[in-house]
């Protein structure tokens, strides 16, 4: 190891507790120890330990209560935990896996069952930071340019237009400044929706990371999922004017298991990308139906479409092209369909062939 590794052991009798620490740092790990659930707590958020090893059974907080306040707290909420326990049935695991333990050691243990644990949690958290800030690499490389060029037009127009009205409003008139105002609120507006989809896409990677928010957000399903693709719908017809592209096909629907604006966020998506890269006076079907088990919305339209190799590199940050030309945006759209049905259990299915269309299919799990 590179770096001392920092263990915190929580676990109220003596001699276990002192067995523990004597054999980990052997292995040149840095222990600390509490004596009970609420001074382990308090010895966690202080010292941020790289892993924490916690009997169930203990005065002031049990187990089960340290290991839920600290998946509360942003700064132990995904550091790894084992649980120390002579309890070992089925129940047992299952209530501390449900609350974000990463492992059991059953006693009595030996010395290399306690190492075995101990490296295998260190080593599988080490990989998962090491990724962890490779996407973020990723995303910072990434993010620079596409951003740096969509939000420049709008962000022209903003200054350059109110630049403009500031210094010649006394010899314009009325009719044209209303129209350079106009222009203004338009793209003050479309920044504004880069801006919330770059929010939403990197609330969502929190979300997919935390255990705490993902669950919350699991249980504020949409009681009736209609509502949300029908004001999807509706606002984009209108803003792209394609009231009359589109057919429509929208069956009774269950409650869903995602929350109403994110299902309109994930219906909305998907429509805008279809009338974004279909010329007008094509047809833009959208189907959508519920079965006891899943609710199902097929988008599909008959524009650009894309190849195998666009689909596989389609991501944050990049943007779709067609015969070398860039089309416009940062390819958010679709990366958040994707990390929003993922989140919820969902899958996503595209079928594209360049110069003929692409469809859409999203299967979304019911409560």
């Amino acid at each position: 190891m590179n770096t001392i590794k920092k263990i915190l052991v929580i676990e109220d009798t003596e001699d276990v507790r002192n067995n523990i620490k004597e054999i980990l740092e052997t292995e040149d790990y840095e222990v600390s120890t509490a004596e009970n659930g609420k001074i382990g707590v308090d010895v966690a958020l202080a010292n941020t330990p790289d892993l924490i090893i916690c009997d169930i059974m203990m005065p002031e907080l049990d187990g089960y209560e340290v290991l839920e306040r600290l998946r509360k707290d942003i700064r132990t909420a995904t550091t790894p935990f084992i649980f120390l326990t002579a309890k070992n049935t089925r129940e047992d695991h299952r209530r501390g896996m449900a609350l974000g333990a990463d492992d059991y050691i059953a006693k009595p243990f030996t010395i290399d069952e306690l190492i075995n644990a101990v490296e295998a949690r260190i080593n599988r958290a080490h990989e998962f930071k090491q990724k962890s800030e490779e996407k973020l690499n990723e995303l910072t490389r990434n993010m620079g340019t596409p951003i740096t060029r969509v939000i420049q037009e709008p962000l022209k127009a903003v200054i350059g237009f109110s630049q403009l009205v500031m210094t010649e409003y006394a010899n314009m008139e009325k009719p044209e400044i209303a129209e350079f105002m106009s222009l203004i609120f338009k793209a003050g507006l479309k920044l504004n929706g880069i801006v919330h989809k770059t929010l939403l896409y990197y609330q969502l990677e929190a979300a997919i990371f935390n255990p705490t928010t993902s669950d919350l957000l699991k249980k504020q399903g949409a009681s009736d999922s209609h509502p949300a693709i029908q004001d999807a719908i509706n606002e984009l017809a209108q803003r792209y004017g394609r009231q009359a592209d589109l057919q429509l096909h929208l069956e009774a629907h269950n409650a869903v298991k995602i929350p109403f604006d994110l299902l309109k966020t994930l219906v909305s998506e998907v429509i805008e990308n279809a009338m974004l890269y279909s010329p007008k006076r094509t047809p833009i079907k959208v189907i959508s139906g519920s079965d006891q088990e899943k609710t199902v919305i097929t988008v599909a339209d008959e524009g650009l479409g894309m190849s195998d190799e666009q689909i596989s590199k389609t991501g944050a940050f990049s943007t779709l092209s067609t015969d070398g030309q860039e089309a416009e945006g940062v390819g958010l759209g679709l990366t958040i369909t994707r990390k929003i049905v993922d989140l919820f259990g969902g899958s996503l299915s595209i079928r594209s062939t360049p110069g003929i269309g692409t469809t859409v299919r999203i299967n979304i799990p019911n409560i």
